[in-house]
């Protein structure tokens, strides 16, 4: 009965991220005809921009929304500007690159992802230490919308401050991300001692800590090494989204999903000030609406998405849900702060706790609504 449910349960979430993808679709349809502002006239002359990213262009929801974007605001602006999207091995950087490549003016606009540039700057990987964030996807994106200034002109969120101070950049988009959980073949991470025995792919020192709290060995592998680990019992278990476990076929081997909703890590997108700053006004304004309007519907496509695979794979019978007991929970959490939050905090130091009041102020916000 309880499986039933669950299934449900799923399925209606599902229908009612599906409805709130299409109503901006709708109104973005709508705004096409009667209402549109006119594209602006053109002047001849085209201003290229170069967008960079450290995934390939069908490794996320992000990739097909930026260049939607991109075209939207070619059209818009009457062609005076054209981004033009370089995916990874299209240039020569990787994903710990991009803030030095956005500084450095390699490109205008750069993909974000904080696990990737906490070697670089350690207070932008706020979004992947475990269990911080609400556990709904999208009280989680506005949680880390209000970190980085909600993409408005009037800014206010403490990383947003950092990144335009150092860096010479300004967050302008992102788009909501699905749960990490966990995912494991043949047991229920249940709480505290689940783990023993068992070996699990991570892939950052936080997650390694988790899984460590929750008594495994936490391995690293590459992500394009899971299946062959998978298949060959070293590894047993794996840290990843339900769409990445679906797209490299780990559901060939792990029955469980475990809805733990350990994170929610968000793909961003950066601008350079300078570049910014050097486009025509009614261009740039004409920029900047596009990704703001965007960025505060929000574009719900990775959500529908993980939605549609995770009651498809469990329509099957082939793959299970597990929800941990909320005391079993409430247990990990509290050593989750103890042994992950507060380390972070004294790496990170004072920045860190400035975030983190951003954060348990937002999530107050949230509950009182």
């Amino acid at each position: 009965m309880k499986k039933k449910l669950l299934i449900l349960a799923l399925a209606i979430l599902t229908m009612v991220l599906l409805g709130c993808a299409k109503q901006p679709a709708a109104e973005a349809k709508k705004e096409a005809g009667q209402g549109q502002e006119k594209p602006l006239a053109s002047t001849g002359k085209v201003i290229k921009w170069s967008f960079f990213s450290a995934y390939g262009p069908e490794d996320g929801a992000c990739c097909e929304v930026w260049p939607r974007l991109f075209q939207e605001i070619k059209e818009a602006t009457g062609g005076q500007l054209e981004i033009t999207a370089f995916w990874s091995g299209q240039h020569p950087f990787e994903g710990k690159d991009m803030l030095k490549v956005i500084r450095d003016g390699e490109a205008q606009l750069v993909h974000f992802y904080g696990g990737y540039l906490t070697a670089v700057e350690p207070v932008f990987g706020v979004d992947a230490i475990p269990m911080l964030l609400p556990v709904d996807p999208m009280d989680a994106f506005k949680v880390i919308s209000a970190l980085w200034g909600n993409y408005s002109q009037d800014r206010g969120g403490v990383l947003e401050d950092i990144l335009e101070s150092r860096w010479n950049a300004s967050m302008i988009h992102m788009v909501p991300a699905s749960a990490q959980r966990f995912f494991t073949k043949g047991y229920e991470a249940k709480g505290i001692g689940a783990f023993k025995g068992h070996k699990v792919r991570v892939y950052s020192p936080e997650l390694a800590k988790l899984v460590e709290i929750m008594g495994g060995t936490p391995v690293s592998v590459a992500f394009g090494e899971v299946y062959t680990s998978l298949s060959t019992n070293l590894i047993d278990g794996l840290v990843t989204s339900t769409l990445f476990a679906n797209s490299g076929g780990f559901f060939d081997i792990c029955n469980t999903i475990n809805m733990w909703e350990i994170m929610s890590a968000t793909d961003g997108l950066m601008v350079g000030k300078k570049a910014l700053a050097d486009l025509p006004g009614e261009v740039r304004a004409v920029f900047l609406k596009i990704m703001h309007d965007s960025a505060v519907k929000p574009e719900l496509l990775e959500l529908t998405d993980n939605a549609m695979v995770l009651e498809k794979r469990l329509l099957s019978g082939k793959v299970k849900a597990f929800v941990p007991k909320e005391e079993e929970r409430n247990k990990v959490a509290a050593a989750v702060e103890k042994e992950i939050w507060n380390p972070w905090i004294n790496k990170v130091g004072e920045e860190g706790k400035k975030v983190l009041k951003q954060v348990d102020e937002v999530k107050a916000g949230l509950k009182k609504k």
